[in-house]
């Protein structure tokens, strides 16, 4: 079958990655107290499918729907935007009607602040990081930062931009997204040694990637991985041997991914059949996530798997 034959392959050893969940002021819960008279509760569709998931992305000045429970809001209510890092306040309570609310002006990272008349609660579960617009890239680099040019900008192609990039600065790179991911993870490796760099990325790399960890049993026991790479900004892609010219790393949707599904310390055959089945039931599942899937390596080297949310089903071997 082709998928066996996709799978044959062995690798060697790989780096353990914990991200830290102390930068932010209160550590991620996916749900508060429910016992608390002050809670405001993000929805749990808010998380993603895992339920891992911790990030919103949004551009500057948006209106949205938070996804907090209705019933954990009372009349008069009104929110306020807190940074992400200290909790300083970035903008005055505004009202909240129903659940809508327009995202700050300035890219960053922030949480929501909800007053009641019986007390004010932070929304902590959950983060918003607001992008800079697509539109913002000036040629081929944004805030001297140089991202190249698409395919589709020289060609004029149907394939819709990114709709923003999310601002990275050093004192933010190890902010958690998701449960097994940072913010840093997912950084191009293209030895651009400056502050802030941009990251293009679709959340839902991240629910999927999580989803796949969950079916290897991520929740009995740790799975060593490493992130070989995430987002790659065209101009790096042109000098990544044999990737495709219009690479979904560009876009923010992939993800290559070291994965030690049986905690054995090496990459084997079989933590290779683990990752790929696991993601053909993640697709059985969530066909919203239906993507691509490549096994890269040898049996004398090192691999390493592709994953993406491309939104067609693809399967290859590198």
């Amino acid at each position: 079958m082709l998928l066996l034959g996709v799978l044959a392959i062995f690798a060697t050893v790989l780096f353990v990655r914990h991200p830290p969940n102390d930068l932010l002021a209160s550590p991620f819960s996916p749900e508060p107290a429910r016992d608390s008279a002050a809670s405001v509760r993000a929805l749990q569709s808010a998380f993603g499918a895992s339920g891992d998931v911790r990030l919103q992305l949004r551009l500057p000045g948006e209106h949205f729907d938070f996804p907090i429970q209705p019933d954990t809001l009372q009349e008069r209510s009104e929110y306020q935007w807190l940074k992400a890092s200290d909790s300083t306040p970035v903008v005055p309570f505004r009202p909240l009607v129903g659940t809508s609310v327009a995202s700050p002006e300035r890219p960053g990272f922030y949480r929501l602040s909800v007053a009641r008349p019986t007390g004010r609660h932070i929304v902590d579960s959950l983060l918003v990081g607001v992008m800079v617009p697509f539109s913002s890239k000036l040629g081929s680099s944004l805030n001297g930062y140089r991202i190249g040019s698409y395919r589709w900008e020289r060609s004029h192609e149907e394939t819709a931009p990114p709709a923003g990039f999310v601002e990275v600065y050093a004192e933010n790179a190890e902010l958690p997204v998701s449960t097994h991911f940072k913010l840093g993870d997912f950084l191009t490796h293209d030895g651009q040694e400056r502050w802030p760099r941009y990251v293009a990325l679709d959340v839902r790399i991240l629910d999927k990637v999580e989803l796949v960890l969950r079916y290897l049993g991520s929740r009995d026991h740790d799975i060593p991985m490493d992130v070989h790479s995430g987002f790659r900004t065209p101009y790096h892609n042109l000098r990544v041997p044999r990737a495709a010219g219009d690479s979904r790393h560009q876009y923010g949707d992939a993800a290559d991914l070291a994965i030690d599904a049986d905690g054995d310390g090496k990459v084997t055959f079989s933590d290779g059949i683990a990752v790929a089945h696991a993601v053909e039931m993640v697709e059985r599942d969530y066909p919203e996530l239906v993507g691509g899937l490549g096994i890269y390596g040898n049996r004398g080297g090192a691999a390493y798997v592709h994953i993406d949310v491309r939104g067609t089903k693809k399967r290859w071997r590198g």
